[in-house]
């Protein structure tokens, strides 16, 4: 075997040599054919792997990375790079860039006599050979399974780097290298590997974190100690020693890298708008970055986790801010379904005026129970104004029922479906959506958070009962004085809060959980916020539309003070008569509801009980157009005793179906009437006699 130094050996690497310089200078002579993209191309394929989420004036709000493969943010022009970055990666990879033509062929030769004689292996590829294998996978390192190019592939990439240097300016090629190569594990291009590394733009990138970079190149995912030699020895080339300290810090923490998000001034709606985008894709949106940003300190000053807000535009139905929760990290609270409370009850009088049902002065009956601790039987009287200023339940119930089913229409225009029974749970972008009706002449338009063509909208109310509405949900100063403002709220259970403000201009919800002071100061927070907005242009009350009149009422007897009235025009009074505070009234079984009379099956005596209070002497029940008894006024078949008017029961065997019940007075008057159902077994309705009390 012939020794590295002998004849015959080194003859055979002399000659190796030789063939490659004559290759080179051939390369040198005749222009490189080798097929090269334009750099316009090549910078546009470089997608970076996030998408990103646009204030409507292009400002970033949030970031979302989208390709799981890769991590490469925007693209970055050359002036745009610290000069310590540019001096430091042509002292590691390419001190004679702007001298050659793509190959350094000093450099190559020089690499060729060092790999022919020690085991240490020196490669001599310039930055536009390392960029032909960055843009031509069959020029990469490792080709078939190899540790090295070979000498082919490595020719390959030579004619592929003086054909690029034919094609693109050096500039070019330089911007170009610094966006595509590879760093720390996923990281490709500077600009990544900058945020990733250091936190820090390309434009802040000083010495010690440019030697960083620059030694990485070569070893991208060696260990924190080897990186921090290299560094120092990159230094010293380079004559700036006192980098070798600070950069050895940098390298220590190589792998604790910042993955967050750039921006995070709207996470949630990134979440929510970002999850279907593709990589480098900028989606503008609605929101505005101010209002935004109010928006969330506002949340914040609750001092709760649990919050969350929306704000809408009455004009567009654009959402203008959107905040899930006060910090990124917690879960979106804007977007899970609440029980909306008494907040769907401004909808339900609404239609009920609109249909010309009742009217903002209609008195409704309220019970004192729900007042003062007296007993429950006894009753008030308040005008609707009240009723719904209040949020009273039992007057509240009684529209319900005379709004019915064009309630529950009307919420289906605004894409919202009621259950069977009960009310909806909503969101926060649907209870805005429906407020901002309120504030928009009854127009109902989906809210939408990102860009869309101008849409029909939908009419939830008559423009006149909308009006009308809004005025009775409208604030009231100390004075009684109308403010430009209006609010709703719902406390479930005292310690959590939904709340629905709105102006001419917007509309507000809001969620909050926490301590019991926390509705009170998530009112105020609100409507604080609200008036923020409306610090250089004063909120407006909304003017009335042309079928509303506005009329002197006076009540008789004077349930409320006299008060001027709004009024859909047909419909106004000057004089509101009340009805006695106490009338008689049937209280079991109730209006619209169901009797449970399953137990008829197994129990021959199951009777259930109809009972009224107040009934006057001589009064009797009717069912179903029938006389149910004609008792001697001891309480056993007639509904009052004659005397004080105490609400007396009389036994019945139910029958399933529907029925009328009916309280009649001794002339024949029907005092009150309920229509309600049975639900059991059928059963032939029992003889007179069966009708008496059952002891």
């Amino acid at each position: 075997m012939s020794s590295p130094g002998s004849p015959p050996l080194l003859a055979s690497r002399l000659r190796r040599i030789a063939l490659v310089i004559l290759m080179g200078v051939a390369a040198t002579a005749v222009q490189a054919t080798q097929p090269i993209p334009a750099f316009a191309d090549v910078k546009a394929a470089a997608r970076p792997s996030v998408a990103v989420l646009l204030a409507r004036d292009g400002t970033p709000l949030a970031e979302r990375r989208v390709d799981p493969h890769v991590r490469r943010l925007e693209w970055v022009a050359l002036n745009s790079f610290s000069p310590a970055l540019k001096d430091a990666l042509l002292a590691a990879e390419d001190k004679r860039f702007f001298e050659h033509s793509g190959v350094d062929w000093r450099a190559f030769v020089g690499s060729l006599w060092h790999n022919l004689w020690y085991d240490r292996k020196r490669g001599a590829s310039t930055l536009s050979m390392q960029l032909a294998g960055l843009l031509d996978p069959e020029l990469a390192l490792g080709r078939g399974g190899m540790p090295r190019r070979s000498l082919g592939q490595k020719w390959d990439q030579a004619l592929a780097a003086q054909a690029l240097e034919a094609r693109w300016t050096k500039e070019q090629i330089l911007e170009a290298y610094l966006n595509l190569a590879p760093f720390r594990g996923d990281l490709q291009g500077v600009h990544a590997a900058a945020r990733a590394l250091f936190g820090k733009s390309p434009t802040e990138l000083g010495r010690a974190e440019s030697l960083i970079l620059a030694v990485l190149l070569r070893g991208p995912n060696a260990r924190p100690e080897h990186v921090a030699q290299r560094a120092c020895v990159l230094a010293e080339r380079i004559n700036a020693p006192a980098a070798c300290a600070p950069a050895q810090r940098l390298a220590a923490s190589l792998d604790r890298q910042h993955t967050g998000p750039r921006w995070e001034l709207a996470p949630h709606a990134g979440r929510l708008l970002l999850a279907t985008q593709h990589p480098g894709e900028r989606l503008r949106s609605t929101l505005d970055a101010e209002l935004q940003q109010g928006l969330t300190a506002a949340l914040k000053r609750l001092g709760v986790p649990e919050a969350a807000a929306v704000l809408v535009d009455n004009a567009s139905g654009e959402v203008l801010a959107y905040v899930g929760a006060p910090e990124p990290a917690l879960p979106d609270q804007a977007q899970i379904l609440r029980g909306a409370g008494n907040l769907l009850q401004p909808f339900a009088y609404g239609v009920a005026i609109e249909r010309r049902q009742i009217t903002a002065a209609t008195p409704l009956e309220e019970s004192l129970g729900n007042h003062a601790p007296t007993s429950p039987d006894d009753r008030l009287w308040v005008s609707a104004r009240s009723a719904l200023a209040e949020g009273l339940a039992e007057p509240a119930q009684l529209v319900a029922r005379l709004a019915g089913d064009a309630l529950v229409e009307r919420l289906r225009l605004a894409d919202i479906e009621p259950p069977r029974s009960g009310l909806p749970d909503l969101n926060l972008i649907q209870l805005a959506g429906l407020y901002r009706a309120l504030a928009n002449g009854g127009q109902w338009l989906a809210p939408h958070l990102t860009v869309l063509p101008e849409r029909p909208q939908r009419r939830l109310l008559r423009a006149e009962a909308g009006f009308i509405v809004g005025d009775i949900l409208a604030l009231r100063d100390a004075e009684g004085t109308l403010q430009p403002f209006a609010l709703r709220q719902h406390v479930p259970d005292g310690r959590e809060t939904l709340l629905v403000a709105f102006s001419e201009r917007y509309s507000l919800a809001l969620w909050a959980a926490g301590s019991r002071a926390l509705p009170a100061q998530a009112a105020a927070s609100g409507l604080d916020y609200l008036r923020g907005l409306h610090r250089n242009q004063p909120a407006q009350r909304p003017l009335a539309p042309p079928g509303v009149v506005s009329t002197l009422v006076v009540f008789e007897p004077a349930i409320e003070s006299a008060r001027r009235e709004w009024f859909i025009r047909g419909t106004e009074t000057e004089r509101v008569l009340v009805a006695p505070r106490n009338p008689p009234r049937i209280v079991y079984p109730i209006g619209g509801g169901i009797v449970d009379a399953t137990g008829l099956a197994d129990d021959r005596s199951f009777r259930v009980y109809f009972e009224a209070a107040r009934a006057p002497a001589g009064s009797w029940w009717r069912l179903d157009g029938e006389r149910m008894a004609a008792g001697s006024g001891n309480g056993s078949g007639n509904a009052g005793n004659g005397s004080n008017g105490a609400g007396a029961r009389l036994a019945w065997r139910p029958v399933a179906g529907r029925h009328l019940l009916e309280l009649v007075s001794a002339d024949g008057a029907v005092l009150d009437s309920v229509s309600f159902a049975v639900r059991g077994p059928g059963e032939e309705a029992s003889k007179p006699a069966d009708q008496q009390p059952h002891q």
